[in-house]
């Protein structure tokens, strides 16, 4: 029992408040001047969702641990180990608006899932696409060429592969088995003519080698490939190399998926980002694309859209999108957040990208805040009425003071 109660202590002091603070400001610090070199996604993941971490060297503790000791502290030392008074109940209001943030950004890390839909005038899209992650999908194909079912291998395999490693994937499903002799979680597909692929090491396969890549220092910037075995049940195995073909993204370009025929079945294979349905389709209707006069510096671009309940609605509500106005619907945040270009005659044809957020946290953080602001507005009135009841009581008293010194000399 006592060393919990010394836990407790401790837990709940305010040297803990000021340790952690001051490790939080050296945190944010070192984490904001590495985005330089790492990137945004990888200093996230480094400084502010891990529990220890480093900074050339220096151990110092994560952010998320930092976090978890800010939670347990507040609650222990601001919500339990305070008296319970009513002038102490704003100080306790704006402690509880303060743990909610908290909550909120725990609620957000674990639960928000990020994409991005593209789409160009006219086109309509109900499936939102990870910027990082990738997934290999094999379609069955009918006869008119069209895939009528899909099963992945997830990234979360993928992600454990490297240049050297081999996995193999079957499926009671396939008639086949896949072998992934090799990862590369950014490559450049060269054909062996080509100056740079004559010291490639690697198999060559159709006039083709994968050329490893340094990682980007922005993970969605980085196309993956890998090398891919099809074994049949039945007869020979082939080879073929699967890559995330194109730097910029374009809506209306896919991979070029490599198909090939098992048991009388027709089959394809592709190497695409992984994606998820949303709640509503996106159309859009116009997009408008505004420069600073005499220069390429974008100066306002915003989608005309139409929200449908379906790919297949006729009509929807109309809805205008800014750089920072976005659309909220069903749990989903819909950003305008960037456009791309495809020439097409005389004039470019614009797409626009949309960033989609799912997070069921999303108003949490205004919630907490409005809570917060209330309880250290009570705080200051119930100061300031009390400031001003004492400086009333001094004034009284000096007056006071100052009659009976007059009747003393007068007598």
């Amino acid at each position: 029992m006592r060393f919990l109660y010394k836990l407790y202590k401790i837990l709940s002091s305010y040297w803990l408040a000021a340790v952690t603070l001051f490790f939080m400001t050296v945190v944010t610090l070192v984490g904001t001047l590495d985005q330089v070199d790492l990137g945004l996604w990888e200093a996230k993941q480094r400084y502010f969702h891990s529990f220890f971490t480093s900074y050339k060297g220096i151990p110092l503790p994560g952010g998320l641990l930092l976090m978890m000791l800010l939670f347990v502290n507040m609650v222990f030392g601001g919500m339990v180990h305070v008296r319970k008074k009513w002038r102490g109940l704003p100080l306790l209001i704006s402690h509880f608006g303060m743990l909610f943030l908290l909550v909120s950004g725990f609620v957000t890390w674990t639960q928000t899932r990020d994409g991005f839909v593209a789409v160009y005038a006219g086109q309509v899209s109900d499936r939102a696409q990870s910027y990082r992650d990738w997934q290999i999908e094999i379609l069955e194909v009918n006869e008119e060429g069209q895939a009528t079912k899909a099963h992945t291998i997830p990234t979360e395999v993928l992600a454990k592969l490297g240049p050297t490693d081999s996995r193999k994937c079957m499926s009671d499903a396939l008639p086949f088995s896949l072998t992934i002799d090799r990862w590369f979680e950014n490559a450049a597909v060269l054909p062996t003519s080509a100056p740079l692929a004559a010291d490639l090491p690697g198999k060559v396969i159709d006039g083709f080698k994968v050329k490893a890549e340094k990682g980007a220092k922005e993970r969605s910037r980085n196309f993956p490939a890998c090398y891919l075995t099809i074994r049949p049940e039945s007869g020979e195995a082939s080879e073929v190399i699967l890559w995330g073909l194109s730097a910029k993204y374009d809506p209306r370009s896919s991979t070029s998926a490599y198909t090939f025929e098992v048991a009388g079945r027709q089959w394809a294979l592709q190497l695409v980002k992984k994606s998820w349905p949303i709640a509503f389709a996106i159309r859009l209707d116009r997009f408008l694309y505004e420069k600073h006069p005499g220069t390429m510096t974008p100066k306002n671009f915003e989608s005309r859209i139409t929200r449908l309940d379906s790919l297949d609605a006729a009509e929807g509500k109309r809805v205008a999108i800014q750089m920072n106005k976005p659309m909220r619907h069903d749990g989903f945040v819909v950003f305008q957040e960037s456009y791309g270009t495809r020439e097409k005659g005389p004039e470019p044809e614009y797409y626009s990208q949309f960033a989609v957020s799912d997070n069921p946290a999303d108003q949490w953080p205004l919630y907490a805040l409005i809570v917060t602001g209330v309880g250290l507005t009570l705080h200051f009135i119930m100061k300031l009425v009390g400031f001003k009841g004492a400086a009333e009581r001094n004034r009284r008293q000096r007056r006071e003071a100052s009659a009976n010194l007059d009747s003393a000399s007068t007598s």
